[in-house]
């Protein structure tokens, strides 16, 4: 009998102390989770000229670009705030901001936000999943004002002049995207 309990003792430590874990035990190998892939600069400038291409605007178009996560989804979003040719996306209000969101290996339009002057910040406030922008409203009879750009869950205001101003200071606690 003792001979018995030796041997099963004996078999205890040498499976507790070995480094390969009991069959039942073993890990299963899953795929790896497929990530997001944030698309480059290349694809953003790419999609805005094919844009500028299917809206019949002139290809001189100039614009600045900034890219920021707006969705919180790991991908920068890019935002054109377009310079030239005055007349087709300025007046004397301001200039054509297009939002545009990214995906893996392209952009789509979330949509234009018009007229728009720097500067632009972004805040870290999300309204319905996506980023706040922050704008100057001037150079029009009223009074200049700040106003805030929500997420509707479809896209952001068209119309940044028809929107309530906001504290004048709010945006300190925000990133600037196009300041001049």
């Amino acid at each position: 009998m003792k001979k018995l309990w030796a041997t099963a003792l004996m078999l205890i430590t040498i499976t507790a102390c070995s480094k390969e874990p009991p069959q039942s035990q073993k890990a299963v190998l899953l795929p790896a989770p497929m990530l997001h892939t944030d698309p480059s600069d290349v694809i953003a400038h790419q999609s805005l000229k094919t844009m500028i291409a299917t809206l019949e605007a002139p290809q001189n178009s100039t614009y600045d670009l900034y890219r920021t996560d707006l969705d919180d989804d790991g991908r920068r979003e890019a935002i054109a705030l377009f310079k030239t040719p005055y007349g087709f996306w300025c007046g004397i209000h301001g200039c054509t901001m297009l939002i545009m969101q990214a995906h893996n290996d392209h952009f789509s339009l979330v949509n234009a936000v018009q007229p728009v002057r720097e500067p632009i910040y972004i805040k870290e406030h999300t309204t319905n999943g996506w980023k706040d922008l922050l704008i100057r409203v001037s150079g029009r009879t009223e009074k200049a004002k700040n106003v805030a750009l929500t997420y509707s869950g479809l896209k952001y205001p068209h119309t940044p002049a028809n929107l309530p101003a906001i504290d004048e200071f709010a945006h300190i606690y925000a990133t600037p995207a196009f300041n001049e």
